[in-house]
């Protein structure tokens, strides 16, 4: 009964992290370019239960002693948590500025307060002093044109440094400013700057900061081959009546452990109290 309830509490356990995950994904279904998080949940492991106390054995079985009656789950635990970076559907906006990309494994090179980040967040503006930035705030990170053709294939080094010379987009007031499909930032019609687009051989190389954005943990950032869509931007990359599934389906998970438990308890209750006095 005690390994019952331990087993139980453990499933509590893990539902309660399944629960945030899902209630992080359903709380972002508005939020451009955003992943979702999942996780890879593993069984402890299983014990078997035989029959000790049968006396001997007919026929004798000398080295089979104790016959197998079944085996008992001794629960589960969080193995990863991973995000799935499978691409969102595109939504067209009319918007000159928004921008998506069509490569599912490139990003958005931004500059944050914390340093140099990735994202998939293309709903674009330019702010009160002239810089194109995202919904975030973060500057986009392009280079000069006309663009010089040796420039390295890499945007960061392994070791975090940058290996590109990569500026802010900055514009003056009241200039025409569109986003062509090879990322060319054209001002008035003149390209002045091109988007970059990173990518990572390893996608766990990539760790989600917040809510869209992405933090390079280890190896190389290289550039990515994209066409860039104007006008539209990525949703989120999970169906909404899909995560209300789960989230049904981790309460009902839950309730059900709980009430587990409470058989526990009360089969321990009656070892205890009803069993245990009428022995003494």
């Amino acid at each position: 009964m005690i390994r019952g309830i331990y087993t139980a509490s453990s499933s509590m356990l893990v539902e309660i992290i399944r629960q945030d995950m899902v209630a992080n994904n359903l709380a972002n279904v508005d939020t451009c370019g955003f992943k979702q998080d999942q996780g890879i949940f593993k069984e402890l492991p299983t014990m078997e239960l035989r029959r000790v106390n049968d006396g001997k054995l007919y026929p004798p079985r000398p080295i089979y002693k104790y016959p197998k009656i079944g085996e008992l789950g001794t629960g589960v635990i969080l193995d990863e948590s991973f995000t799935n970076f499978k691409a969102g559907g595109f939504d067209h906006t009319g918007n000159e500025l928004d921008v998506a990309l069509e490569n599912e494994k490139a990003f958005f090179v931004v500059e944050s307060p914390k340093g140099t980040r990735f994202t998939r967040d293309g709903i674009l503006n330019i702010n009160q002093d002239g810089f194109l930035t995202n919904m975030s705030g973060d500057f986009m990170l392009a280079e000069r044109e006309p663009v010089d053709p040796e420039n390295k294939t890499s945007i960061l080094n392994e070791d975090g440094t940058m290996a590109s010379e990569l500026v802010r987009v900055s514009v003056q007031g009241g200039q025409n400013v569109q986003i062509d499909r090879d990322g060319r930032v054209l001002v008035d019609g003149v390209p002045q700057y091109r988007l970059v687009a990173g990518m990572a051989e390893d996608r766990k190389a990539f760790r989600k900061e917040g809510a869209n954005k992405f933090v390079r943990a280890y190896g190389e950032v290289a550039r990515a081959e994209t066409n860039f869509k104007q006008g539209y931007i990525e949703k989120p990359n999970f169906s909404l009546v899909e995560e209300m599934v789960r989230m049904i389906e981790v309460s009902r998970a839950y309730e059900a452990n709980s009430k587990v438990i409470q058989s526990h308890d009360g089969l321990l209750d009656k070892a205890i109290n009803s069993v245990g006095a009428t022995r003494r």
